[in-house]
């Protein structure tokens, strides 16, 4: 009676939990193992002038040509590339991918680096009646940008190197073309500015007459005591060759600027933006070597686990096939969904196999019986 019970049952205490164990396997596969990479990204930026932006609409064009949609956001221009740092590091918002210098290191470790993707130079310009060296900047006025932007703080950490305090000199927070056209206008000393050669300001200001761009003396010393700078040399004519301008080599600073990204970002979105920052960096310019970027060298924050792994050559077969979307559907596909369902298959074809074993069971166990009873009749 208890088999016949358990049979006229089965579909509640056999099929109906399988099938329910299914379904939570393969949700838990989707959500928690074999998680699909977002389509759909946040890049987080400077104003819509700077280089950054820049950069990061040829960003979005490389990855939307990829499948992905991608929305950048603009920061504050007042609180500088520190603003654009901290919205990446913050986990409450929405943008987890972003650039940054170097110099921004110590100021939020909730980031990663995916690679260093580039140097820019901090530019350092003065009137041709103005100071031709940094030490002699004592009380002068100088543009550096916002308290919080990465010029302010490279202008702070080169002039001190110089024996310049900052209550010796005036700090003006005046930044891009606007310092530009105040160092024009007599209205500043000095403007230094932390930015790529092709950034408005400079091609404005490298260009015109009354204005001279210096270079860094003890550079060497200097990237020594503080590593986030970096010697980087200029040639002669490389901004203007008609124009011989500069008109002889020079050494500036630089600063690196970094790929960022949350800790929390999928490995398989962390290895496109790889991707599309080989594409894009590794042409050579008359700053850089081909293929002296991307690179994990070097690098002012902690590297992405994910990016070591790429640098090894360490990546799924898949994304080597097919496309960023369709591998990782293939992946889940694959590693999760197959294996359930071949699991779930096997459980359910073997139940009735179990009926069927009982039932044989408990038929030889009655026939042994009736066969003793027929041999103590005959006895």
């Amino acid at each position: 009676m208890k088999l016949l019970l358990l049979y006229r049952r089965r579909w509640w205490l056999f099929y109906l939990p399988i099938l329910l164990c299914t379904v939570a396997a393969l949700w838990w596969s989707a959500t928690r193992w074999k998680v699909l990479a977002p389509t759909h990204i946040i890049i987080a930026a400077g104003s819509k002038q700077d280089s950054y932006s820049r950069l990061a609409r040829r960003y979005g064009e490389l990855l939307e040509r990829m499948g992905l949609q991608v929305e950048i956001v603009y920061a504050d221009t007042q609180k500088g590339s520190l603003d654009r740092l901290s919205g990446v590091g913050n986990a409450a918002d929405s943008a987890s991918i972003g650039f940054a210098h170097g110099i921004y290191a110590h100021a939020d470790g909730k980031v990663q680096a995916l690679a260093v993707v580039g140097q820019e130079p901090v530019w350092v310009f003065s009137s041709l009646n103005g100071p031709s060296t940094l030490a002699q900047a004592k009380g002068l006025r100088i543009a550096a940008g916002p308290a919080t932007s990465s010029s302010f703080m490279a202008a702070k950490l080169m002039l001190a190197h110089a024996g310049i305090k900052p209550a010796d000199v005036r700090f003006e927070s005046l930044n891009g073309v606007s310092a530009a056209d105040a160092l024009v206008d007599g209205k500043v000393d000095m403007v230094f500015q932390a930015t790529g050669e092709d950034s408005q300001d400079i091609q404005q200001l490298t260009r015109l007459g009354g204005v001279q761009l210096l270079g860094v003396e003890h550079a060497g010393a200097l990237s020594a005591q503080e590593p986030y700078l970096q010697p980087l040399l200029l040639p002669q004519g490389s901004m203007d060759l008609r124009g011989d301008v500069p008109t002889r080599d020079l050494t500036l600073m630089s600063l690196q600027t970094h790929l960022l990204v949350r800790p929390d970002v999928h490995p398989a979105l962390q290895r496109v933006l790889l991707d599309v920052a080989l594409e894009i960096h590794e042409m050579p310019t008359f700053l850089q070597h081909q293929g002296q970027f991307p690179s994990l060298r070097g690098s002012d924050y902690p590297l992405s686990p994910t990016a070591k792994a790429y640098a090894l050559g360490d990546r799924p077969w898949l994304e080597t096939l097919l496309p960023y979307g369709k591998a990782q559907y293939a992946e889940l596909i694959i590693y999760a969904i197959i294996p359930v369902f071949v699991l779930t298959f096997i459980a359910l074809a073997w139940i009735p196999k179990l009926f069927d074993w009982r039932i044989n069971a408990a038929l030889n166990h009655f026939y042994g019986v009736l066969k003793f009873l027929e041999s103590e009749m005959d006895a």
